[in-house]
């Protein structure tokens, strides 16, 4: 099938996967629960890839037998392995929040303070990731919150300007990120004859990763025990980032 033409709730979750493994998920055990799957569509790769999103895997070099690629929540036709999925779309979305500040005519934007929380417990840092002073305790520190930790940037500065309201909504609208209210309120308290000159607020980073996560976080993978090991190991370490951030305007 033509991965294009698969909506892209469909394919929340793309398993690349070699028409061997693919027949012999018909014979064994749990296998109908991947082939029967709303969300995660397998794929196996062409001689000669023709679709969009297919070349567009093939020259990110996601197309080795056995990945499991997630599905951006911000661009359903990128993907990102396993792996590195909650990280790159934490940091993303960071990226589009200040982006869109910058679109209001922003001046500064700060990072006050970051909580993270998992299973186990949850710890805040105020200002920086590398803080010592915290409060709580987390449990073995992750992947997933050392990658965040080397590449949030705390503070992002801008020349300050009018604020492009139709501009900031559309940015949202591109990147599925009207349902934030953090975002959209911003752009309201933007609009009109006096428009905020200051404001503190919070910001998840991961509540759209953890529905696309969703998808395969009760799945198994009979054909590949290694990825099998690799959702048991990130569905151990699912942090939840929340920033306090103050943007001056």
């Amino acid at each position: 099938m033509n991965i294009d033409v698969v909506p892209p709730k469909k394919r929340k979750a793309i398993l690349v996967i070699s028409p061997h493994e693919l027949t012999r998920l018909e014979y064994t055990p749990g296998g109908n629960d991947l082939l029967l799957s709303e969300q995660i569509h397998l794929l196996v790769p062409s001689d000669e890839a023709s679709s969009y999103l297919e070349k567009k895997l093939e020259n990110s070099g996601l197309l080795e037998e056995g990945a499991l690629l997630i599905q951006n929540p911000y661009d359903s036709s990128d993907y990102v392995v396993l792996e590195k999925s909650a990280s790159t779309f934490a940091l993303a979305k960071y990226l589009h929040f200040t982006t869109l500040c910058g679109l209001l005519g922003a001046r500064e934007v700060t990072v006050e303070q970051i909580e993270v929380k998992t299973s186990t417990g949850k710890q805040l840092f105020k200002g920086s990731l590398n803080s010592s002073g915290v409060t709580g305790k987390l449990g073995a520190q992750s992947k997933t919150f050392e990658q965040i930790r080397n590449q949030l940037e705390i503070r992002s500065t801008f020349q300050g300007g009018n604020p492009n309201i139709e501009e900031a909504k559309a940015h949202l609208n591109k990147y599925q990120l009207l349902s934030d209210h953090s975002m959209t309120s911003l752009i309201a308290q933007r609009s009109g004859s006096n428009p905020l000159q200051s404001r503190e607020l919070t910001l998840s980073l991961t509540e759209e990763f953890k529905q696309n996560f969703k998808a395969i976080a009760d799945i198994k993978v009979p054909v590949y025990l290694d990825l099998q090991a690799q959702i048991e190991q990130l569905k151990k370490e699912v942090y939840e980032f929340t920033l306090t951030v103050k943007v001056e305007f």
